[in-house]
């Protein structure tokens, strides 16, 4: 199974083990992240990928990154594996 480099819902850098999701059987995911997938469910279940959108540059915001580069990591967060 393919790991991915990033977070296949919200693209936050899957760099580390522990910032993984995980599967019903508590394995590590290899497509989300922690913060999106908990024990083979996604956390935030009905969000919309323009909810999506606008959280994630939110977040990016409140963690000190200037707005257009927060815009521009959410640009093409409708192409991740999730929204397909």
């Amino acid at each position: 199974m393919k790991e991915f480099k990033k977070c296949q819902s919200c693209a936050m850098p899957l760099k580390k083990i522990e910032d993984r999701g995980t599967e019903k059987n508590l394995n590590k995911s290899s497509m989300y992240c922690k913060h999106c997938y908990q024990e083979g469910e996604f956390t935030q279940k009905d969000i919309s990928v323009d909810e999506m959108k606008r959280f994630v540059k939110d977040m990016c915001i409140e963690m000190g990154f200037p707005k257009f580069l927060a815009g521009m990591f959410v640009k093409n967060l409708h192409k991740l594996e999730r929204w397909k």
